[in-house]
């Protein structure tokens, strides 16, 4: 309970900092955003029939970022991923779905987020997938999560001298902020999800 008061808190001081909120532009690339993240029954639908049959990795959708119309629909998802084997610690990927006119739908892309070299750079690029460890020392963390406007989703922290945490913020962003050990913070890097980019498959 203390843990998701302190998120909470934490998401609070991110609008006071003006870190989250800012609304973008609702359309990027073709791509119209998605308000709030939620995740609609259509959506999900076409996620499934996608991925079903899909080894090796389970993907749950946490938000959806945005959709295209094409001939039929492009979803783009940000995901919470798993390597399946016991133990296999979870990373995040934005997956992009295709469902055509005829209601079948594929994978078009998946990009996986290596939060540290995310928060290093300043770019999302496609990282190699973890392997069942942590990518970057950052472990998910949506237990204590909380919404507030323009924050949406505590995605995961680290814990170095004090805590380094991320955040979803409408946008969409990436946005980390470091908390010291007497809990004050400081805004470090907002990123954005750039998710036209992001559903391009890259070429061979």
């Amino acid at each position: 309970m203390k843990k998701i008061i302190a998120i909470a808190l934490l998401l609070a001081l991110l609008l006071t900092l003006g870190a989250c909120g800012k609304q973008q532009e609702k359309k990027v690339g073709g791509w119209t955003l998605s308000e709030d993240g939620a995740v609609t029954d259509e959506a999900q639908a076409a996620f499934d029939k996608a991925l079903d049959g899909l080894v090796g990795v389970s993907y749950q959708t946490v938000a959806l970022l945005g959709t295209q119309l094409v001939s039929g629909t492009n979803y783009s998802f940000l995901c919470e991923a798993a390597v399946v084997y016991p133990d296999a610690q979870p990373y995040y990927a934005v997956v992009t779905v295709y469902e055509n006119l005829q209601g079948e739908a594929e994978i078009r892309n998946i990009v996986t987020l290596d939060l540290g070299q995310i928060a290093e750079s300043g770019v999302v690029e496609n990282a190699a997938a973890p392997d069942g460890q942590s990518l970057g020392g950052w472990t998910v963390d949506r237990e204590s999560s909380a919404e507030t406007e323009g924050a949406v989703l505590h995605l995961a922290s680290q814990v170095v001298s004090g805590t380094k945490h991320c955040v979803l913020c409408k946008g969409w962003t990436l946005t980390f902020v470091y908390e010291n050990l007497e809990g004050k913070t400081e805004v470090l890097k907002t990123v954005p999800l750039d998710i036209a980019a992001l559903s391009e498959p890259a070429e061979a």
